[in-house]
């Protein structure tokens, strides 16, 4: 179940509001990610990209799109918590939640002017359909660096290399 929040909205809402957004002039920024586990990387994150432009969407991966993703433990947090928690930061104005292994879909109906993702994946991470589907659409993709120390990854190995 998807929690209530004013910031949970369906791909079709916010289809709809984007159309408004443009017609006066807004930006649309747009990233996503699991967020299984929000810590202070995806805080400084969240800040960064929330700043380069007027809207900030933040796509969520459903809980099976995160077990397909990451593995049979995952979803560490499940999905509802994860809003839930999301919709608390500040600069995220809007969520949307989606269950594809990628955003090409939601990039291709929603048409960002940016799609922010963190810079690892400078490095061949970034899926070259959801670029060429933003750069189509006269948007732009924004590499944010990151403290690589501040990852759910390194976490959960200092939390099991404590527990030892």
């Amino acid at each position: 179940m998807i929690p209530e929040s004013a910031k949970t909205q369906s791909l079709e809402s916010l289809i709809g509001l984007a159309g408004h957004w443009r017609r006066q002039g807004k930006s649309i920024v747009w990233t996503n990610g699991c967020f299984e586990i929000l810590h202070s990387g995806h805080i400084e994150f969240l800040l960064k990209a929330s700043r380069l432009g007027d809207v900030f969407i933040v796509g969520v991966n459903g809980d099976a799109s995160v077990k397909t993703l990451k593995g049979e433990n995952h979803p560490l947090t499940g999905l509802a918590e994860r809003l839930w928690v999301l919709s608390a930061v500040q600069c995220v104005d809007y969520l949307t939640v989606f269950n594809e292994p990628n955003c090409a879909n939601i990039l291709r109906a929603l048409k960002p002017d940016v799609y922010a993702k963190g810079l690892r994946h400078i490095h061949g991470g970034l899926n070259g359909e959801e670029r060429q589907i933003i750069e189509e659409n006269g948007g732009c993709v924004a590499l944010i660096a990151g403290d690589p120390a501040k990852s759910t990854e390194n976490i959960m190995r200092r939390i099991k290399s404590a527990g030892h």
